[in-house]
């Protein structure tokens, strides 16, 4: 079972959570935000189960009742409010409804805890309708709205929440993590440069995932003309499925190789192709850095509807750029 100091280094509220919730003297509202992976919805269940806790000593025990059914997510009085089947957003009908239960008597005499893990999801009306109860909680029921969008709420909902903020790990302590976590230390470094510090993301990357960002790192800075360019398009241009992940790779590769040009981190281990390795060492970093405003270019470019095609060959012209200005 996960603890609350697994979460130690992800925000500096979790000890001052972890003794409200134990003591029953939190809030009636808590805005958890951050990015993706780093134990938002998590922390909201540890506090769910440390305010209904029957077990002795330190809380959640995690061995009682309520904290068994809080784990097994059969709690009767822990609800998780999700958008309705075959919709994006969170209507303000389920909103309605969310609200109808918690003017319902505790089933077991206890707190009862709401869960909203993709609060940016909520309508404006959905939040409005929400809004309401806020201002006037239910007593002995506590809100957890859980978003890595915080500027998708309205500003009156924010208002009316504690709001507590969830940064990564750096790289080297996700690695840990992992490594803690069982993961063989080799792929724990893969996974933790990849996630960016975010534990949760890390633990998502499947194998597949992996093994393309060598491959991507492998056709991209094997560029080293522009006739080169091509045919590396051609390989990725048609696979609609795995284009924004290319772009997202190339991106992390880019981000690591500043790291090395810059001295703080070696590419070495981090899952690239000796090519990505052999840029870093050969390409100073203000060729990096040229190289970094060109993907965020391409980026611009997508998001403009200019195609994947001409925003990967502007990348790897620049690539093949860089080879031409340094001689290796």
């Amino acid at each position: 079972m996960l603890t609350f100091e697994d979460f130690c280094g992800q925000s500096a509220h979790i000890a001052q959570l972890r003794a409200d919730f134990s003591a029953h003297t939190f809030v009636h509202a808590y805005l958890l935000c951050g990015p993706r992976g780093t134990g938002k919805r998590s922390v909201a269940r540890l506090c769910a189960m440390a305010a209904v806790c029957r077990g002795e000593g330190a809380k959640p025990c995690g061995a009682c009742g309520p904290c068994r059914r809080i784990l097994s997510d059969s709690h009767p009085d822990l609800h998780t409010v999700l958008p309705e089947k075959g919709k994006q957003t969170i209507g303000v009908d389920v909103m309605r409804e969310m609200i109808a239960e918690v003017g319902v008597k505790s089933f077991e005499d206890t707190t009862k805890a709401i869960l909203i893990p993709e609060a940016e999801r909520m309508t404006a009306a959905a939040q409005n309708c929400l809004l309401k109860t806020l201002e006037e909680p239910p007593q002995d029921t506590v809100f957890f709205l859980i978003t890595d969008q915080p500027g998708a709420m309205l500003p009156t909902i924010v208002s009316r929440c504690r709001v507590i903020r969830f940064h990564p790990l750096s790289v080297q302590d996700c690695e840990k993590r992992l490594i803690a976590l069982g993961q063989p230390p080799q792929e724990a470094a893969r996974r933790a440069r990849m996630a960016e510090g975010c534990v949760g993301q890390a633990l998502a990357i499947d194998g597949q995932r992996l093994a393309l960002m060598e491959q991507v790192t492998r056709d991209a800075f094997s560029v080293r003309h522009a006739r080169d360019v091509l045919p590396i398009v051609n390989l990725y241009k048609d696979d609609k499925e795995r284009q924004k992940i290319v772009l997202d790779l190339l991106e992390t590769a880019v981000r690591d190789i500043l790291l090395a040009q810059a001295g703080r981190m070696p590419l070495e281990g981090g899952g690239y192709a000796p090519q990505a390795e052999a840029y870093a060492r050969a390409v100073p970093l203000t060729g990096g850095l040229q190289l970094s405003s060109c993907v965020k270019k391409a980026r611009m470019m997508i998001a403009g509807n200019v195609s994947f095609a001409l925003a990967l060959e502007s990348i790897l012209l620049e690539i093949s750029e860089e080879y031409a200005r340094w001689p290796w």
